[in-house]
């Protein structure tokens, strides 16, 4: 468990002395810089002569590329990063052999490592670090669909370029969960002592997706206090303390973070593997409602650090974020169907803003009346302050279930509403917390009779640990529509108390139940007993 921070030995080959000519592998990467090292490799950055651009390459360190089975590694490694082609993912371009030397080729952009930008920042604002966390997480997610878990995720290994990427670097140490040979029955503990897993530390059950998200976490939590979640004297006793100690709440460390995003980082640092997300594409969702997608500002991160280039498997820029942000778990699973789901849009701007773009008002039409010299100065009229938020009556309420038969105790959503907290609507009773595997979630909708502008919402549950997402719709429909990012609660109290920053408009409150259900044995259900809407008419 070696980060390339805490080395201070030379690594790597030596390439070319001062003067030398420089070295040139394949016939056309043309070495000019080493640039970082690891424990395995040094990163060079190099000039591909053939299609004319910059590149990073990774040499395998000498006395590794000496051995048999590290050689082996190293190949395995190229082959796992073949598979991977996605926009946060560092893209491998070649690789090859030069004598006794083991190279890979990947991209190249200037920018930092988010250990960079950690060191030099202290730590980093909310949406920040969630946005950084979203996007490493659904990278993860696209490597754990195809058997790959990196196993060894941290800050150095987060590349935040100075056009706003962000990707994910070497999957040096990724193993195909598929694969088998000697190499994949050693029981080798791989990774950072600072980020690894507890289920890499003892081997007591296969490693999974799941300890990805256990040192996302861990990057996380650092990102945003400006320590890691835990720190002993020496390696070993930083790993060690996770196997019995959880780590202080991020609010204890930094208060005023938002409760929910305490829970969803919280959350991924659980030592037992199952009370973890059930995947990074649940935490990713999870992280979106904090996420602040400033593209220019995540630039900005990694023009901070000075005089540094993000070190390892350098980025270019990053394509637009996914587009869609599902409540919950994702309304839909990938490959599996096409949900009817609640269609959710966003009024954007006022009415006097809307005029003016649609022509309807013209400034220039507009005549300012003229006061006769003689008459007194006429008193404006006193304009009445804006309403205070309150409750909102809600006139109708329907449960949400669009990957069966669209009902979910459809007699009781009413009782929500009706100010007496004896009476619930609960979910289903399932056999399992993941729904027993027959839909991605449930929920329910209410509506409040005509469009509001919806500053918050309590809600009671009588099953606490639930999780839900709430959103506000326009309106309603069959299909998706643009669906808006909503405000998750992750391990519910008996009372949550959701805020939104930017009071949307609508006439439709969803709140969406995602798996984990709480229960035990063969009983796993939600209920709630009742909700309340605040806010303000938004038509008179």
């Amino acid at each position: 468990m070696t980060d390339a921070g805490d080395r201070t030995e030379t690594l790597g080959p030596t390439v070319a002395a001062a003067g030398d000519e420089p070295v040139v592998l394949g016939g056309r990467y043309e070495l000019t810089q080493r640039i970082a090292s690891g424990g395995m490799a040094a990163v060079w950055r190099g000039y591909d002569t053939v299609l004319a651009r910059t590149v990073a390459v990774k040499l395998l360190h000498d006395h590794l590329a000496a051995d048999a089975g590290f050689r082996e590694r190293f190949r395995r490694e190229a082959i796992a990063a073949a598979k991977l082609t996605h926009p946060h993912v560092v893209n491998l371009y070649d690789t090859g052999t030069e004598g006794d030397r083991v190279y890979l080729v990947m991209e190249f952009v200037d920018g930092a490592t988010l250990r960079d930008v950690i060191a030099d920042l202290g730590s980093l604002a909310p949406g920040q670090a969630a946005d950084i966390g979203e996007k490493v997480a659904r990278a993860l997610h696209y490597a754990h669909e195809r058997g790959l878990v990196h196993r060894d995720v941290k800050p150095a290994n987060i590349l935040i370029g100075d056009d706003g990427a962000v990707k994910v670097a070497d999957f040096g140490i990724a193993k195909a969960e598929e694969a088998d040979g000697d190499l994949t029955k050693t029981g080798m503990v791989l990774g950072t002592a600072a980020y690894v897993a507890p289920e890499q530390i003892t081997g007591a059950a296969p490693i999974d997706g799941r300890a990805d998200q256990y040192a996302l976490g861990c990057v996380l939590y650092e990102a945003l206090t400006g320590r890691p979640p835990f720190k002993g004297d020496s390696a070993v006793a930083t790993a060690a303390q996770r196997l019995d100690t959880a780590p202080p709440p991020l609010r204890a460390v930094r208060p005023g973070l938002p409760r929910g995003l305490d829970a969803v980082v919280m959350r991924t640092l659980r030592r037992t593997p199952a009370d973890r997300f059930p995947s990074a594409r649940q935490l990713a969702d999870a992280l979106a409602p904090f996420a602040d997608s400033d593209r220019a500002q995540t630039a900005a991160l990694a023009r901070t650090v000075p005089g540094t280039t993000a070190t390892a498997t350098l980025p270019r820029a990053a394509p637009p974020r996914p587009p869609l942000r599902r409540a919950g778990r994702a309304l839909h699973r990938e490959r599996r169907w096409v949900v009817p789901v609640f269609a959710l849009a966003l009024v954007a701007g006022a009415g006097v803003g809307l005029a003016l773009a649609g022509g309807a008002l013209d400034p220039s039409r507009l005549e300012r009346p003229q006061a006769s010299p003689a008459a007194p100065a006429a008193k404006p009229s006193p304009v009445a302050p804006p309403p205070k938020p309150g409750p909102l009556e809600v006139t109708g309420a329907t449960a949400f279930d669009p990957q069966r038969d669209g009902r979910e105790n459809d007699e009781s959503p009413p009782a929500l509403s009706d100010r007496d907290p004896s009476t619930t609507w609960r979910t289903d009773i399932y056999n399992s917390a993941e729904f027993g595997g027959l839909k991605d979630g449930v929920g329910f909708v209410l509506d409040l009779g005509d469009q509001q502008r919806v500053t918050g919402v309590e809600l009671a549950t009588t099953t606490p640990g639930a999780n839900y997402q709430v959103s506000v719709a326009e309106r309603a429909a069959d299909e998706i529509g643009g669906l808006a990012r909503g405000m998750t609660v992750t391990d519910a109290d008996a009372s949550e108390q959701v805020s939104f920053d930017r009071a949307p408009v609508g006439r439709y409150v969803l709140v969406w139940v995602s798996a984990p259900l709480p229960g035990s044995g063969s009983s796993y259900k939600a209920e709630f007993s009742e909700i309340v809407v605040r806010g303000t008419p938004e038509r008179g």
